[in-house]
């Protein structure tokens, strides 16, 4: 998720929520090797990527150069890519918006989505949820659509980022869709999203292209 369910502030008006839908027959662990194996020879020894800090150049990437960032950026983003899963957003506009109306829009939207696409889950034995806990409005809403829609096949684990690479894939695809979404109401980008994409055109043509692929569609 990125956002709070605080007040509207003119920084962070939007609440994202960015859901990662992956099958478990589908095996990524020979992936997961490849990239752990890349990230194992990093200065540092990353454990586990960060997309928003990787842009703006904090955390343990402040001593990093711009070429380096961006050769871990654009190897977790190749690692998103072949891993098999589809992802859907839920963004809620907090203007004119309070706490008890973020959670209502985010519980309907996550709702219809599931009803739209009951067939596709209803296929498999367990649906299972793996969320850190990050926000407990958040993980509240998660366990009340899930478990309603689904009962006795819903599972929730609490996980570390650090322990799942997918987790960090959602981080990683709710900062783009994030940024996304802000060219789409038309701000600008930031100076240090100017500083690592360039312009918005080599933004869209880098990343934003190929993420809209990986949008779920059924």
């Amino acid at each position: 998720e990125s956002g709070d369910f605080g007040e509207y502030n003119h920084i962070c008006p939007y609440y994202i929520v960015s859901l990662i839908i992956h099958e478990q027959d589908n095996p990524i662990r020979e992936h997961v090797t490849k990239l752990n194996m890349y990230m194992n020879n990093i200065e540092h020894n990353i454990k586990a990527v960060h997309a928003a800090p990787i842009i703006r150049r904090e955390e343990i990437y402040k001593n990093f150069d711009i070429y380096k960032r961006r050769k871990i950026f654009n190897t977790f983003f190749y690692f998103a890519k072949k891993v098999g899963i589809k992802y859907k957003n839920i963004i809620v506009d907090k203007k004119h918006k309070n706490a008890l109306d973020i959670n209502s829009s985010i519980s309907m939207n996550l709702s219809a989505f599931v009803k739209q696409n009951l067939c596709y889950f209803q296929q498999f034995d367990k649906i299972i949820i793996y969320y850190d806990n990050g926000q407990n409005q958040l993980a509240n809403i998660l366990v009340s659509v899930f478990s309603s829609w689904f009962h006795d096949k819903f599972e929730y684990r609490t996980v570390s980022p650090y322990e799942y690479k997918l987790f960090q894939v959602a981080d990683f695809i709710c900062t783009l869709s994030l940024i996304n979404h802000k060219l789409i109401c038309g701000q600008n980008l930031t100076k240090s999203e100017q500083i690592f994409f360039g312009t918005k055109r080599k933004l869209k043509v880098n990343y934003l292209k190929h993420l809209k692929h990986l949008e779920f569609n059924q």
